[in-house]
């Protein structure tokens, strides 16, 4: 029997359940209802779930490596490679449980969304093995680990940070050897993969691949200081030792110093040269006999806050994305998305191939992560998405929810024991920005910061820039209520709804007045 198997990923910080009462992602919510386990009435032989934690979460960090994880942290932050361990971790799942005829849905949360998207590409590329190099597929092993981060580091990012096109024959190149090497073509034989997902919904996805700018700078900046200043300290104090040894047993104190210091100092610069040749060398890809037997290229591929990758096969089953309209940091500027050919035909009456809507609110008023009695605004999004997964045929199976015997028959996901929602067009509107602002502003309020630093802080928060809507955009029914209330709480205020990039959209443009302004 064939059945469902469901990666979550979640948002950039996220780690749900760790903690009592913790702000939980919308992510989180639904893989708590979607997975087997003993308080769960799911058949594992009808679905499993996987959830993979948010990039920057320190699960398992101890008080010694604590520390160790805050750099690493900081390392990805600057090159983007955090996101390779989430990707291969989420395939090596698929690998480890697929059989054929499964179904294999991909649901995340802000970088979590763009990580299951890149998911969906991977396995559009590599399908899923169904046999090892030169032997039987061993499962649940080292095997598939290897061979999930083969298929990342091989094939997906083959041209990461580059546009699609620079290297798209190559990747393609790329993947066809590696479906032949591990058995993973499509039985008709027209060069494309065995398996491509059957359902991807996204939360509001950002990709927020390394930083750039001042902000990449510092960071650097932050972490050469951080390993350059024990190593003067470990110098310091080893001369200081091997030369106060050296003073009492009555030897040559200064040259004892000097050639310890000497000794200590070159043996850090070739460390630091092992350690920098080794980062370029895992950033350089390599194809060798392409496009002609004995040909060699190579290039830098990096995954940085450029050319994202917008593809959408034409070969996904459904794919589903909420988008908010009202986050205005630069940073979480949305990765756009949608099918760059025309899927097969469709039943009378089937689901949609794609569907896009615009919610009210920021990012995580639609991917969630507030405290629950804020949660009004992410309720809906998280309705719609419920719907959508649990409306198609052969859905999404949720806990306590009775299946349904027509999959075309209006879903009602509202009565879900174990996940109660209550969506609210007049619930809160969070807004980061002032958030940020707020923050800094408590912070610098302490009695020790000095004058001058409270001076340089005041009025910093994040870069904004509003979204671009299109005149024509899908926009949830949700936002004509929150339009037509005389007031919403706004974050640092009390206003009618109008967010700016609404203004030109032809369902509300009329409903502004000369000079629309944002909504925070």
């Amino acid at each position: 029997m064939a059945k469902n198997i469901v990666v979550f990923s979640d948002g950039t910080g996220q780690d749900g359940g760790v903690r009592p009462e913790q702000r939980v992602s919308n992510v989180y919510k639904m893989y708590r209802v979607c997975k087997v386990g003993p308080e769960s009435g799911i058949d594992p032989a009808e679905q499993v779930a996987f959830y993979d934690p948010g990039l920057g979460t320190d699960i398992g960090a101890t008080a010694l490596t604590a520390p160790v994880r805050f750099v690493q942290k900081m390392a990805a932050s600057v090159s983007g490679r955090g996101i390779t361990t989430n990707i291969a971790d989420c395939y090596r799942f698929i690998i480890d449980h697929y059989e054929p005829g499964d179904r294999i849905y991909l649901i995340g949360f802000s970088r979590g969304a763009y990580t299951v998207r890149c998911v969906a590409n991977l396995l559009m590329y590599c399908g899923v093995p169904t046999k090892g190099a030169g032997g039987p597929l061993l499962r649940f092993c080292k095997m598939t680990r290897d061979i999930a981060r083969e298929a990342v580091e091989t094939v997906l990012e083959h041209g990461a940070g580059h546009p699609r096109k620079d290297f798209d024959a190559e990747r393609h190149e790329l993947a066809r050897r590696f479906r032949a090497k591990y058995g993973s073509d499509h039985d008709d034989g027209d060069g494309k993969s065995n398996v491509e997902p059957y359902f991807i919904g996204t939360f509001d996805t950002v990709a927020a691949l390394g930083v750039a700018g001042p902000k990449r700078t510092l960071i650097k900046a932050g972490l050469a200081a951080a390993v350059v200043i024990p190593l003067a300290i470990v110098i310091a104090v080893t001369s200081a030792v091997v030369g106060g040894i050296s003073y009492l047993f009555d030897g040559p104190f200064w040259q004892a110093d000097l050639i310890t210091s000497g000794v200590l100092v070159v043996a850090s610069a070739a460390v630091a040269f092992a350690v920098r040749r080794h980062l370029v060398a895992a950033k350089t890809k390599t194809i060798t006999d392409w496009p002609s037997p004995g040909e060699k290229r190579s290039h830098v591929a990096e995954w940085k806050g450029e050319n994202f990758d917008r593809l959408l096969s034409a070969q996904v089953g459904y794919a589903r994305a909420a988008i908010a309209i009202d986050e205005r940091r630069k940073d979480f500027d949305r990765v756009k998305w949608g099918p760059t050919e025309t899927p097969p035909p469709r039943a009378p009456g089937a689901p949609d191939q794609f569907r896009q809507f615009w919610f009210a609110g920021n990012h995580s008023d639609i991917g969630g992560s507030y405290d629950e009695t804020e949660s009004r605004l992410s309720d809906i999004a998280l309705k719609w998405m419920l719907e959508q997964a649990v409306g198609i045929p052969d859905g999404l199976k949720v806990d306590g929810m009775p299946t349904m015997a027509d999959p075309m028959h209006p879903v009602e996901v509202m009565q879900i024991p174990r996940l109660r929602l209550h969506p609210s067009a007049a619930g809160v509107q969070h807004c980061e920005v002032a958030g940020m602002r707020d923050a800094i502003e408590e912070r610098m309020s302490a009695s020790w910061v000095p004058g001058w630093v409270r001076r340089w802080a005041q009025g910093k928060t994040w870069e904004t820039k509003d979204r671009e809507i299109r005149p024509d955009a899908t926009v949830h029914p949700s936002v004509d209520e929150r339009f037509a209330l005389p007031a919403v709480v706004q974050c640092d205020g009390l206003a009618s709804y109008r967010p700016a990039p609404l203004a030109n959209h032809v369902r509300f443009k009329d409903r502004y007045g000369p000079q629309p302004k944002p909504t925070a």
